[in-house]
C-alpha cells in the first residue's frame, strides 16, 4: 500500500472545508486549551486557518500585539519534511508570554500542518505587567507539559488516522474487483445472446438490429449504425440503426452521403478514443456529426468492401477498453458471418468453416455438446488450453454439460488438477446440421479470484534465506540513522556484501544449488554477527549488515571473521565449491545522514573492494568517489533524468519486414532506447544500460519505454494498421522483479494497446539462467495475452531443452550467424536448422542484423518470417518511422 497516497488523504481530511471535520478539530482544541490554561490555533501548510483561536476576541488582540502573524510564519517556515524536530520555541517581546509551534507530520515525515500554542506564564508576570484580569493564566513548567502533551496526541491521533484510512483503500479495492467480475459477468451474457444469433433464419436487417440493440445497450452507447455501400460505389446509406434514450437518429445525416466525405470509409478498421490524436480529416467529420468517440468496423463481401460497422458516443467523453474493443469485434464477426450466409447460400461444410474461424477467433473458451447425448461436437483451441488436464476436462463435460435441454444460470467452474477458476455461460442453440446442442463459453478469472481472496501486506522475512528483506532493511536503517543523529555522539555502521562470481556458481551449477549457497552463505552471516548486528538479504547475492552502535573492535571483528569464512569452501552437494565476496563500509551519521547517500557510499567502496580483487574489504573515504568520473557523472546524469520522469529517455522504432508477404511490407518495428542527455549528450545504450542495471534504474527506464512503445503501437493499430505489432525488450533486472507482470499490465490497460501486438525480448542467457521461476514468469505474462521472443538466440547455451519449456511465440537469430549467409556452411545449416526447429513448434523466426541483399535473398527459402537490419533502415525516431511506415 502506498503511504504517500494515504498521507495525501490524511491531508485532505485535515485540512478540507469540510464543516463536520473542522468541528472535531476545533472542539478538540477548545477543550484542550480551556482545561490547561492555555491558548491554541492550527494552521496548514499554505498559511490558512485550519481551527479559530481557542479563546475571547479581546484575548487574541492581546496576544497579538505581542505575537505577530509574521513571526508565526517564520516559525511555521523553520519545520522541514523528514525533520527530526517537531517542536520550536518562539520569541514573543515579553519574557511571561510564551509560545512554540508543534508539527503535525505524516508517517514518513512529511509535514501536513502546524499547532500554535501560546500561554501566558504567572511565574514570570510582574505585578506592574498591564495583563487583562480576565485572561487565561499558567505555568512555565504547565506550559511545557501542555505542549508535550499536544506532540504526543497529534501522533496518536494521525497514526489512528492512517490505519483507518489504510482499511478503507482495502475495501474500495476490494469493492473494485466485485464490480469487474460483474461486469465479466454480463459481458459473457450478452456474448452468448449475440452469438445464439448465428443460425437464426430471420431477417438480415431484423438480426442487425438486434444485435446493434444488445451491443450499444451493453456497452451504454449513443448510436449504432450499419453503413450501406451503394451500387454506384460512391454513395453510402444507413441500413440499420439503434439509438439510445434521448438521443436523435443520424438517418438524414446519412442519406446517400459521399463514401469520399467519410474518413474511416477504406476498408480498414478504426478505434478511436475521445484522447486519441487525429488527422484532421477525422476530427472535422467528428465535430460536424457531434461524434465524441467511435469504433468503425469494415465488412466485406468477396474481399470486396460492402459495409460498415459504427459503434458511436456522441456526448459524453469515452476511452476504449480492449474488453469492449475485443468484444465489438465478435460482434463484426458474427454480423460478418450471417451476412455471408444470406449472400452465398453457405453448404453445411462451409457452415462448419464459417463457425470454426468466428468461435477459434472469439477470445473465450467454447464448447458445444449435444443437448441429449452429451456428446462433445467441437470445443476451439482456447477451451482446450484452459482444460488441458483430462480430468479437468471430463469433470467439466459431467458438471455443464449434462443438463440436457434445460437452459442454466451463469456460474463459476474450478479446475482443480491446473488450479483455474473459469466463469461459465451455457445456452442452448440449434447447430449447423439442426441439432439443438448446449453450447458454454468460459473466461478465466483466477486472477480475480485471487485478488478478491486476499491482499496481502509485503512480509518483512526473505523466502529463501530466512533473513529480513530489503523491505526490512529500509525500515530498519532509517531507524538507526534517526537514532545516530538524536543521540549526538553514537555512530552506527552500514556493511554492503556482494558475491564474486556468483553468477557462475548459479549459471553452471543450477538454481538450486545456487539457492543452497545463499541459505550457507546467510546461515555463516547470522553466525558471525550474533546478537550484535543485523543481517538482510538486499536481492539476488547481495546482503546487507547494520551496527546500529559503533564498536571499532566488533566491526573489525564481524568483517575479518567474514573475510576469513570466504577463504573456506562452501559444501553443496557433497561437493566443496569456493565463493568470495566483496565488502563495502559506511559509518553513519559521519558519512552522511540519509540512507540514499549512505547506500551510494557503500556501493562506491564496494566497487572500490572490487577493483582490489576477490574477498576484499574497503571502508568509504572521501577520495573514493574521485574515481571512475565518466561512471559518477552518467550514474548523476541518470538518477536525475529518472527523477524528471525519464523524458530525456528516447524511444527509436526500428522497422521488421515480413519477407513472406509481396514487396515485403514492414509489419511493425523493435522498439530501442537512446539516451538523449541535457547534459552528456547522446548516449548509447551499451554505455549506459549495465549501469542502470546496476543502480535499479533499469525499472523506471523499461517502463517507460514500455509505455511509449505501446502508446505508439495503439495509435498505428487505430489508423490504418492493426496488424502493426512493436517488440520491447526485457532486461535481466526487469525480469527479475516481482512486480514485473503487474508492470506490464498496467502498460497494457493505460494505452489500451491490444495485448496480442506487443511482443516482450528476453535474451537466451537469461533464458538459460533460473529456468524455473523464469518459465513461472514467462507463463504470468503470457496470460496477459502478450507474445514473447528469445533474443540473441545461439550466441548463449542454446538449450533445446530449455527452449521446449519456454512459452514462445518468436525466436530471433543473432546477426553473428547473418554476416556470412549464403556464404559460410555452417551459418546456413544452423539457420535453416533452427527455422526448422521453430516451424515444427509453430513459433515465427526473425533474422536480425541483415545488412545485404545478398543475405535476404539467402534466408528467402528457410521458412524465415521476418528480418531486421539495416538493409531496409537504421533505427527511426518515432516522427521518421510513422512518417515513412505510417500511412
Amino acid at each position: 500500500m502506498d503511504l504517500t497516497n494515504i498521507e495525501d488523504k490524511v491531508n485532505m481530511f485535515k485540512f478540507s472545508e469540510d464543516d463536520r471535520n473542522r468541528q472535531v478539530m476545533q472542539s478538540m482544541q477548545d477543550l484542550f486549551c480551556r482545561s490547561n490554561h492555555i491558548y491554541g490555533i492550527c494552521y496548514g501548510m499554505t498559511g490558512n486557518r485550519i481551527t479559530e483561536f481557542s479563546g475571547t476576541a479581546d484575548h487574541e488582540v492581546f496576544l497579538r500585539r505581542h505575537i505577530s502573524v509574521e513571526m508565526e510564519k517564520t516559525l511555521i517556515a523553520s519545520f522541514r519534511d523528514d525533520d527530526l524536530e517537531d517542536v520550536i520555541s518562539g520569541d514573543s517581546n515579553q519574557p511571561y508570554i510564551l509560545y512554540k509551534a508543534v508539527a503535525i507530520r505524516g508517517q514518513s515525515g512529511k509535514l501536513l500542518g502546524v499547532w500554535m500554542i501560546s500561554g501566558i506564564a504567572a511565574d514570570l508576570k510582574s505585578d506592574v505587567d498591564n495583563v487583562p484580569q480576565d485572561m487565561r493564566f499558567t505555568t512555565s513548567e504547565d506550559f511545557e507539559n501542555a505542549v508535550h502533551f499536544v506532540e504526543l496526541l497529534t501522533k496518536i491521533y494521525f497514526q489512528e488516522k492512517f490505519h483507518s484510512f489504510l482499511l478503507e483503500d482495502r475495501l474500495e479495492e476490494t469493492e473494485t474487483a466485485q464490480s469487474k467480475l460483474k461486469q465479466m459477468l454480463h459481458r459473457n451474457e450478452v456474448t452468448t445472446e449475440v452469438l445464439k444469433l448465428l443460425e437464426s433464419d430471420g431477417d438480415f436487417n431484423q438480426i442487425a438490429d438486434h444485435i446493434l440493440t444488445l451491443a450499444g445497450e451493453y456497452l451504454g452507447l449513443s448510436h449504432c449504425n450499419l453503413l450501406r455501400l451503394n451500387a454506384d460505389g460512391e454513395t453510402v446509406d444507413l441500413l440499420c440503426e439503434w439509438c439510445g434514450t434521448h438521443y436523435t437518429s443520424m438517418i438524414k445525416q446519412y442519406n446517400k452521403i459521399q463514401c469520399s466525405s467519410i474518413p474511416y470509409f477504406t476498408g480498414r478498421p478504426y478505434t478511436i478514443s475521445s484522447d486519441s490524436l487525429m488527422p484532421e480529416e477525422f476530427s472535422g467529420f467528428f465535430r460536424d456529426f457531434n461524434i465524441s468517440a467511435g469504433v468503425f468496423l469494415p465488412l466485406t463481401v468477396n474481399d470486396e468492401l460492402s459495409m460498415y460497422l459504427g459503434f458511436i458516443e456522441s456526448q459524453n467523453p469515452r476511452k476504449w477498453a480492449v474488453e469492449d474493443v475485443r468484444f465489438l469485434n465478435d460482434v463484426k464477426r458474427v454480423l460478418q458471418t450471417i451476412l455471408l450466409k444470406r449472400i452465398t447460400k453457405n453448404s453445411l461444410a462451409s457452415s462448419y468453416a464459417a463457425i470454426d474461424a468466428i468461435l477459434e477467433n472469439s477470445g473465450c473458451g467454447i464448447c458445444v455438446a449435444d443437448a441429449i447425448h452429451g456428446s462433445v461436437l467441437y470445443s476451439n483451441d482456447t477451451f482446450n488450453n484452459m482444460l488441458v488436464e483430462l480430468s479437468d476436462r471430463m469433470n467439466f463435460e459431467n458438471e455443464m454439460m449434462s443438463h440436457g435441454l434445460e437452459e442454466s444460470e451463469p456460474g463459476e467452474y474450478y479446475a482443480e488438477a491446473s488450479n483455474r477458476w473459469y466463469s461459465v455461460t451455457c445456452a442452448i442453440i440449434r447447430w449447423v446440421d439442426g441439432r439443438e446442442v448446449r453450447m458454454c463459453t468460459l473466461y478465466d478469472i483466477t486472477p480475480m479470484k485471487a485478488y478478491q481472496k486476499q491482499i496481502e501486506e509485503q512480509a518483512n522475512l526473505d523466502d529463501l534465506t530466512g533473513l529480513y528483506n530489503r523491505h526490512r532493511f529500509r525500515k530498519d536503517f532509517q531507524d538507526h540513522i534517526r537514532d545516530a543523529v538524536r543521540s549526538g555522539g553514537d555512530q552506527g555502521t552500514f556493511m554492503t556484501i556482494n558475491l564474486d562470481d556468483f553468477k557462475d556458481i548459479n549459471d553452471g551449477l543450477g538454481h538450486k544449488n545456487g539457492d543452497t549457497l545463499l541459505v550457507l552463505v546467510a546461515q555463516s552471516l547470522k553466525t558471525i554477527c550474533r546478537s550484535s548486528a543485523s543481517v538482510y538479504r538486499l536481492g539476488g547475492d547481495e546482503f546487507a549488515i547494520l551496527v546500529p552502535y559503533y564498536n571499532e573492535a566488533e566491526v573489525e571483528r564481524i568483517s575479518e571473521t567474514i573475510q576469513k569464512r570466504f577463504e573456506q569452501p562452501w559444501n553443496i552437494g557433497d561437493k566443496d565449491y569456493y565463493c568470495t565476496m566483496c565488502m563495502g563500509l559506511v559509518s553513519y551519521p559521519k558519512d552522511g545522514v540519509s540512507e540514499d547517500t549512505l547506500m551510494q557510499r557503500a556501493d562506491y567502496a564496494l566497487f572500490e573492494a572490487k577493483k582490489k580483487g576477490k574477498n576484499q574489504v574497503e571502508n568509504y573515504n572521501v577520495d573514493t568517489s574521485t574515481h571512475s568520473q565518466r561512471r559518477l557523472d552518467l550514474e548523476r546524469c541518470m538518477r536525475e533524468a529518472v527523477a524528471g520522469g525519464c523524458k530525456e529517455f528516447l524511444v527509436y522504432y526500428q522497422p521488421l519486414v515480413d519477407i513472406n508477404k509481396k514487396n515485403h511490407p514492414c509489419c511493425g518495428a523493435e522498439a530501442l532506447v537512446r539516451w538523449q542527455s541535457k547534459e552528456l549528450g547522446m548516449v548509447m545504450p551499451n554505455e549506459f544500460i549495465s549501469l542502470a542495471e546496476y543502480l535499479g534504474l533499469i525499472n523506471s527506464i523499461g517502463e517507460h519505454v514500455l509505455v511509449e512503445a505501446c502508446k505508439r503501437c495503439k495509435f498505428w493499430n487505430d489508423f490504418g494498421h492493426p496488424e502493426y505489432k512493436v517488440n520491447v525488450n526485457l532486461s535481466v533486472v526487469q525480469l527479475q522483479q516481482k512486480n514485473i507482470v503487474d508492470t506490464v499490465r498496467n502498460a497494457l490497460i493505460y494505452t489500451g494497446v491490444y495485448p496480442g501486438n506487443l511482443t516482450l525480448e528476453v535474451t537466451e542467457g537469461m533464458a538459460a539462467g533460473d529456468v524455473e521461476n523464469l518459465i513461472r514468469t514467462l507463463n504470468d505474462l503470457k496470460a496477459l495475452g502478450v507474445r514473447l521472443a528469445l533474443d540473441d538466440f545461439g550466441t548463449g547455451y542454446s538449450s533445446l531443452s530449455y527452449l521446449r519449456e519456454l512459452p514462445l511465440d518468436v525466436i530471433k537469430i543473432d546477426k553473428c550467424f547473418v554476416n556470412e549467409v549464403g556464404e559460410d556452411t555452417f551459418s546456413d545449416a544452423f539457420v535453416k536448422t533452427v527455422a526448422e526447429l521453430a516451424d515444427t513448434i509453430h513459433v515465427n523466426v526473425i533474422v536480425e542484423g541483415v545488412e545485404e541483399q545478398a543475405q535476404e535473398d539467402a534466408l528467402e527459402d528457410m521458412k524465415v518470417h521476418m528480418i531486421q537490419g539495416y538493409l531496409y533502415d537504421k533505427p527511426l525516431t518515432q516522427d521518421e518511422f510513422e512518417s515513412k511506415y505510417l500511412d
